[in-house]
């Protein structure tokens, strides 16, 4: 996996050693791994988590879970909490879409004021197929059948080469 981490980063040009990279880091199986991957391959990067308070006291212990996960990671972690029901109601914007653009503005605004190079988001081969799907089947033109990106501009998915059982079955050993 360290392997294939590497020369995933290497072939697409998505970053550099000397870059400082912000991570973002939910709690779930994808973001553990880029922790780990991170941690084992020297780069220097820090933890960004969200707390959208929509899920009560699951959502608070995977704030603490993330955090627990910086300090044992020796790296710097950044956390906010959102009002994201108050924020779709007043822009009038689904949960998922208010809640999609709350974390782009924080993880950009969090880059910026803390010299991070760019933003790694914990995507896997399956979200991509997907997406892919998803736009197919909404009738997309070209642009929308790319699927994600692995690069665009400062975000950044070094995990789009696993695939979700691969993840799994890493994590579990």
């Amino acid at each position: 996996m360290i392997t294939s981490f590497r020369k995933f980063i290497t072939d697409n040009d998505l970053f550099s050693k000397k870059d400082k990279i912000l991570i973002t880091v939910s709690g779930g199986m994808d973001s553990r791994l880029m922790v780990e991957l991170f941690s084992k391959t020297g780069f220097q990067f820090g933890i960004a988590h969200c707390n959208f308070q929509l899920r009560g006291n699951e959502a608070n212990r995977d704030e603490q879970f993330v955090k627990d996960l910086a300090f044992k990671a020796n790296s710097p972690f950044y956390s906010i909490r959102f009002d994201t029901l108050k924020y779709a109601r007043e822009n009038k914007v689904s949960i998922q879409m208010a809640a999609r653009n709350l974390r782009y503005q924080w993880f950009e605004k969090t880059r910026e004021q803390n010299h991070y190079d760019y933003i790694a988001l914990a995507h896997n081969k399956d979200d991509l197929e997907e997406t892919f799907f998803i736009n197919l089947t909404r009738g997309t033109g070209i642009r929308g059948l790319s699927g994600i990106k692995v690069k665009n501009e400062k975000l950044v998915r070094p995990l789009l080469f696993a695939s979700r059982a691969i993840i799994q079955q890493y994590l579990e050993k």
